[in-house]
């Protein structure tokens, strides 16, 4: 298909270009006219000298070369509103001294002038390919130039694009990078369409603002120019593991070439503190706070002073009959001391008094859980009274100035001794828990089916899980409780109710349960403190109902939680207990829960460590067993305090049995073969038995006689048996 809209230059033209071609100054159009053709579309010819039907002409708006096309120059032309009721067909641009040196038509357009009643401001322009754009002067007369909005437009862009101050980046480089594509840099996962700062390029002229594509990236269209790239350019990164909200400047010297000068940036904020985590230097200064200000104001060394807080650092304390340095005075002692010549109490010297400044601070901090220790003073200073900490308790000792003498301003010594003593009220069997630390285990070490496993722990559901015995890391106990599920599907719960005469002391009270726990990836587990209206109950036939619960997220570090609740006294919380429980957790990775308290307050207190003795005695109460403790019950041998009976005769033969523990009711009595450890048969003679089988005769709290009868007796026989007694909630 011929073209039939299209511009030419004149003969004239072309002749005016090559003069300025050759003479080296360019050709400068000025003026640019429209007309209406005589009322046909015409034709452009090289011949001609003037428009056909010439209407309007003006002086130029505007003169330019087109950015994506070098070789084309545009000519813009305003029409005024108030000009026009013609046709417009053809367009001509004029030289300076008037002559038409290029012509073209258009499609045609009838422009209205405003007494018509309709009236627009039309723009027009005229596109020449040229040869050489250099012999073209685009100049015009400012006065008579009207801005059009794409103008104005264009304008702001370039404007906006030479500022230094550049929009910011989403992301920064911190090594070469292939300029292409997605792609991760410094942590930040970027898409299509991000601004990133390249600044860390080999080829260090490739360095600059780019933006992310497919294919590779383009740089920045305000930064794609020399213009646009100058020294002094700022632009901000917003995110980044190592370069998010940083500030970063061009520091090469003028001039530069996009794309062949070295181009390097310094990140201007390193040296001042940044909004996020600011690391200061020198001596910054702040206004002091009130003294008793609790808010978010800054504490400047005039605050901290006043406030008294004088703790500079952390000294461990491991060998018995250290004496502190004077030096030691502002700082936190954490004492750790070993039994001293067999007896559970080490002892603890402090610094002089009279070299220390008057109102110096010690906080003395015991983290033994087994040894006591004697803190004495030196020389001839003065303790009020005779001071010993007692495991996992402390004490704040203050320099009374100009005197020789300690005051005991955190805590006293007289509650600290009552501590030691063990007559300390609630502080003394304050955990309502029994087997808090899972130290004991006395049906077996591994389970994977409900109802008892750790002493007074009861498993209420489980699905694909092995609740089992584990190993505690120091200074938490011997044991732990690892829930190891097998499955990805999988589901726990266990709980401990609380007897009723444990449990009525805390009615109406505020109550803490505080436990610790850890797991080898993320996961959660749900601690509940719940009641019931019936006491003694492992089953509520409507259920258990929750005080308080909460979701505690676990991790490879060992953590503390707490859960408070208000415990009702409104008979609705005669029945107490606690429980744990998860669903769906990390297939092959355990949960491990120690230290599980319940204490009347609502703070969270350190872990009463009770003897051995006492805590396997209170867990005697409700289970007791013939086994050694670390023996399952069912095991074959003699491992432990089993019957051993005579038959005097062949018609009976009895044994009696009395508890280390008296019973919380009377137990449900379970009997195993010596031999085998096969429940319900006895060892007759080194043989296994059905009959005689072992019945009990009595039974009560304090212990049972077993009985057998049985017509294969014979007289002088040896009878062995292994038992259990339960008296479980």
């Amino acid at each position: 298909m011929s073209q039939t809209y299209y511009a030419i230059l004149t003969a004239i033209g072309e002749a005016k270009l090559a003069t300025a071609a050759a003479s080296g100054i360019p050709l400068q159009f000025k003026q640019m006219a429209v007309g209406d053709g005589g009322g046909n579309l015409p034709m452009p010819s090289r011949s001609q000298t003037a428009l056909i039907g010439e209407w309007y002409r003006a002086p130029l708006n505007n003169l330019t070369v087109d950015v994506n096309n070098p070789n084309q120059v545009i000519a813009e032309l305003i029409v005024p509103e108030n000009q026009g009721g013609r046709w417009i067909r053809e367009m001509g641009l004029y030289d300076r001294e008037g002559s038409l040196v290029a012509v073209a038509n258009t499609p045609p357009s009838y422009k209205p002038q405003l007494a018509e009643g309709s009236g627009r401001t039309q723009v027009l322009r005229l596109v020449l390919v040229i040869a050489n754009t250099a012999t073209v002067e685009l100049k015009l007369d400012t006065t008579t130039v009207m801005a059009t909005r794409q103008y104005v437009d264009d304008a702001i862009t370039v404007a906006i694009n030479r500022l230094d101050f550049k929009q910011s980046a989403r992301a920064a480089s911190t090594a070469n990078l292939v300029l292409s594509g997605t792609q991760t840099v410094d942590g930040v996962t970027l898409a299509v369409g991000d601004r990133v700062l390249v600044k860390n390029q080999s080829n260090a002229a490739q360095n600059g603002l780019y933006v992310v594509a497919l294919g590779t990236w383009p740089r920045a269209s305000d930064a794609d120019a020399n213009p646009e790239v100058t020294p002094g350019l700022l632009v901000a990164v917003e995110e980044g593991n190592l370069q998010g909200d940083t500030l970063w400047k061009l520091i090469t010297d003028a001039p530069i070439v996009l794309g062949a000068t070295t181009l390097v940036f310094a990140d201007i904020t390193s040296g001042y503190a940044p909004l996020k985590s600011p690391d200061f230097s020198g001596d910054p200064r702040t206004p002091t706070p009130s003294r008793f200000d609790n808010d978010k104001s800054i504490a400047n060394t005039e605050f901290v002073k006043a406030m008294g807080l004088e703790f500079s650092a952390v000294k461990d304390v491991t060998v018995t009959g250290t004496t502190l340095a004077p030096e030691d005075a502002g700082k936190v002692i954490r004492v750790n001391l070993p039994s001293a010549a067999g007896s559970p109490t080490g002892f603890l010297v402090l610094p002089p008094l009279s070299v220390l400044p008057g109102a110096a601070a010690l906080l003395l901090k015991n983290v033994s859980t087994s040894s006591l220790v004697v803190v004495s003073p030196a020389g001839t200073d003065i303790l009020p009274r005779p001071l010993t900490l007692p495991p996992l308790c402390s004490a704040l000792l203050v320099a009374r100035p100009g005197t020789a003498e300690w005051l005991v301003s955190g805590g006293s010594s007289e509650t600290v001794d009552a501590l030691a003593s063990g007559i300390a009220g609630q502080w003394s069997f304050r955990n309502k828990l029994i087997n808090g630390n899972f130290d004991y285990w006395q049906r077996g070490t591994s389970f994977n089916t409900s109802g008892y496993c750790a002493d007074r722990w009861r498993i209420e559901t489980i699905s694909n899980v092995i609740v089992s015995r584990g190993i505690a890391a120091p200074p938490y106990g011997k044991y732990a409780l690892w829930l190891s599920p097998k499955a990805a599907v999988n589901e726990l719960s266990l709980a401990q109710v609380i007897e009723k005469n444990i449990a009525s002391t805390l009615a109406g009270k505020k109550a803490n349960l505080s436990f610790q726990a850890n797991s080898g990836v993320p996961q959660s587990i749900t601690a509940y403190i719940q009641k019931a209206p019936i006491a003694d109950q492992a089953f509520i036939e409507n259920g258990w109902i929750t005080i308080a619960s909460k979701a505690y997220d676990l991790g490879p570090a060992s953590q503390n939680f707490s859960l408070s609740a208000d415990i009702p006294n409104d008979g609705t919380a005669v029945g107490l207990r606690v429980a744990f429980a998860f669903n769906n957790a990390a297939n092959g990775i355990s949960i491990n829960l120690w230290g599980c308290q319940l204490e009347e307050g609502h703070l969270a207190t350190p872990f009463e460590f009770r003897g051995p003795t006492v805590e396997l005695s209170l867990c005697q109460r409700y289970y007791e067993k013939s086994y050694d403790p670390e023996v399952s019950p069912g095991t074959a041998g003699a491992q432990g305090c089993h019957i051993s009976a005579a038959a005097t005769k062949t018609t009976a033969a009895a044994a009696t049995v009395y508890y280390k523990v008296p019973k919380r009711i009377s137990p449900t009595l379970t009997y195993y073969a010596l031999n085998s450890g096969e429940p319900g048969k006895s060892t007759v003679n080194g043989t296994d038995m059905n009959g005689p089988s072992g019945s009990a005769y009595t039974k009560g709290l304090n212990g049972f006689e077993l009985y057998w009868s049985s017509g294969v007796l014979t007289t002088g026989v040896n009878i062995h048996q292994h038992w259990t007694a339960d008296a479980e909630i």
